[in-house]
């Protein structure tokens, strides 16, 4: 019994996730970007909020990016709050993602459907850090396998970091077998 209490005391003591820490890192990674690849190609990468519903709000985001006019990437990022200062982002693919194909630009086109329509993919966690700003948490040097982000090379290693400050996403990669750390930078292009 006193085990049983003790921990719950302790429970109560961590950090509490507010709705505003949340609008902040929904605010801070939502827009459209471009990115600037190594081979002098350009992305467009799109993060579009969805299901912004009174129950669920700033939860779920629509991530499509596109080279050379070509669509390579489609995911839903489902944002979960773990402290004050942590989120783990669920990252999901589309059953039939075709559909969904340039719909970043309409973010009430998801209205009409559930979440049955995704499949669990794999997942991040990101920490807030001193400069307002939120990176990847994984591994020791933050640098990580994500399996779920196709559009980079099998193998390389990958860094995520958004700033909420001059509203700019950057990339670090390392490609497999190599301790070189190319960076990609992209600045965002619209904001609501």
């Amino acid at each position: 019994m006193a085990i049983i209490l003790a921990f719950n005391g302790f429970a109560q003591k961590q950090p509490q996730f507010t709705e505003e820490d949340a609008k902040q890192f929904y605010r801070t990674i939502q827009g459209d970007y471009v990115v600037a690849d190594t081979d002098s190609t350009t992305t467009m990468v799109h993060l579009t909020p969805i299901w912004e519903t009174p129950e669920n709000r700033f939860q779920w985001l629509y991530l499509e990016a596109v080279k050379d006019e070509k669509v390579v990437l489609q995911k839903v990022l489902e944002l979960q709050p773990k402290s004050e200062r942590i989120y783990k982002v669920i990252v999901h693919d589309l059953k039939n993602p075709e559909q969904f194909i340039g719909r970043w630009g309409n973010r009430n086109f998801f209205d009409g459907f559930m979440p049955s329509i995704l499949s669990k993919c794999g997942k991040m966690t990101f920490v807030k850090t001193a400069d307002f700003s939120y990176q990847s948490n994984d591994g020791s040097i933050g640098f990580k396998r994500y399996k779920m982000f196709e559009c980079f090379p099998k193998g390389d290693l990958l860094h995520f970091k958004f700033v909420q400050q001059d509203e700019r996403f950057y990339i670090k990669r390392m490609p497999q077998g190599t301790n070189q750390i190319l960076g990609y930078q992209g600045l965002k292009e619209l904001t609501d």
